[in-house]
């Protein structure tokens, strides 16, 4: 067994080694789990890394430096990041270990992982690796495709499973005139789509949060539509709270992807209130009546959290209800997990997780069925449709497609592709 002293002298080298690397240039490999926005953030620091002098490889073992990204929205996502720093230290890399859980919990990190870097503040990364500040917010131009855009960061809401304010900060709009010279960075740089993204997307314009009469996101739309010339706008999760009603007049420009993902959790009010989460479901409904009263074909998607403390069998069946109802397009479904450091994880009544799983299995299974129902729907149809690298991509409304027999098309075209058995990729 190596002693203390064997080990502090391992980390002292460790720590030697990890200032040799900072002098020369570097071959990284960005492991990133958890939201949009952790992408985002890996995209950032690869390309800054990139225009520092350093080489991206996309094989593991070629990489001098392993860089985590971490996710801490619920303890299992804490365990998979943890799991996943203890696979890369394994591999005899030097591991940086960053993202929302040094954030919320530096201390315990650096215990967890003592012979890795680990940043719980943005500053001192970039300094230790010879970035200047403004290079991480470049555009991580790196396709002609899609690009996400972070219009916003942080939350103000108290919703009670969520441990994101604490590890995101308050809520923070990014200026108009800044979104709006990114998009037009990406176009001049051929990109097709962009997806706006943020950690409380629809909250843009709030001066707080909590006061959903302020969105201004549909001003935001109004500008990007008028003052660039992106060919297609996407939005991530958005909270039914904020959309006001200017926003239905802009959704009917076809430039704005005819596909809304909402961040519900659940079906049921009285479970949407233990949630905190700020609305009910009327504002779904109102919601996604406008919506398609603008866009029939609109794709409807949402987040569930299955199994929440004090969830009797009868809420649960309120939900299924509600997806019933809605006839949602695509279904994200999570069994509850407790996360320390919020008010859920100590509410009481918990929910056996055999009922959790069980209920989750039944919610996905309705989800599977309504995509599939959703497809048929729009079999026949005419898309546009914008291809990837792989010769498939997306229609606005989110369903992947391959070009049909006698079309053709090159990555980044927006082509016409009827749905039909032989064009759909994947069956779902």
């Amino acid at each position: 067994m190596p002693t203390r002293t064997t080990l502090a002298i391992a980390v002292q080298f460790r720590r030697i080694d990890w200032h040799y690397q900072r002098s020369k240039s570097m071959k990284f490999h960005i492991r990133t789990l958890g939201c949009k926005m952790n992408w985002l953030d890996s995209a950032r620091l690869a390309a800054a890394l990139q225009t520092a002098g350093h080489q991206a490889v996309n094989d593991e073992g070629e990489a001098d430096y392993l860089f985590v990204n971490t996710c801490t929205v619920t303890s299992e996502a804490d365990r998979k990041s943890k799991q996943t720093v203890n696979r890369a230290g394994r591999l005899q890399k030097q591991v940086a270990v960053l993202g929302c859980g040094p954030r919320v919990d530096s201390s315990g990190w650096r215990q967890q992982a003592a012979n890795s870097l680990v940043f719980s503040d943005e500053a001192a990364m970039l300094a230790h690796f010879g970035i200047e500040g403004d290079e991480l917010q470049q555009l991580p131009l790196n396709s002609r495709t899609r690009l996400p855009v972070a219009i916003q960061t942080g939350c103000d809401n108290a919703c009670s499973f969520c441990i994101t304010r604490v590890a995101r900060g308050a809520h923070r709009s990014l200026p108009l005139e800044v979104i709006v010279s990114q998009v037009k960075q990406a176009v001049d740089h051929g990109v097709r789509e962009v997806v706006l993204t943020g950690i409380n997307l629809a909250a843009w314009g709030c001066d707080n949060s909590n006061r959903p009469e302020q969105a201004r996101l549909h001003q935001l739309l109004e500008a990007l539509l008028q003052q660039t010339a992106i060919a297609r706008i996407r939005l991530s999760s958005l909270g039914p709270q904020y959309i006001q009603p200017p926003f239905f007049d802009l959704f009917a420009d076809e430039r704005l992807c005819d596909y809304l993902h909402i961040s519900l959790q659940s079906g049921s009010d009285t479970v949407l209130e233990r949630m905190v989460r700020g609305h009910g479901t009327a504002e779904l409904l109102r919601l996604v009546e406008r919506a398609r009263a603008v866009r029939p074909a609109t794709a409807i998607a949402a987040d569930i959290i299955a199994g929440f403390p004090g969830e009797e069998e009868a809420e649960h069946q309120q939900t299924l209800a509600l997806l019933k109802a809605v006839g949602f397009a695509k279904l994200h479904v999570f069994p509850y997990s407790e996360r320390t450091g919020t008010p859920a994880a100590t509410a009481g009544a918990v929910v056996e997780m055999a009922s959790r799983k069980r209920r989750a299995a039944e919610i996905r299974e309705l989800g599977r069925a309504m995509r599939q129902a959703f497809i048929r729907t729009q079999m026949g149809r005419e898309f546009s449709v914008l291809l990837e690298g792989n010769g498939t991509g997306l229609s606005g409304n989110y369903i992947r497609m391959r070009a049909g027999q006698g079309e053709e098309g090159s990555e980044g075209e927006i082509i016409t592709v009827t749905l039909g058995e032989q064009t759909l990729v994947g069956g779902e």
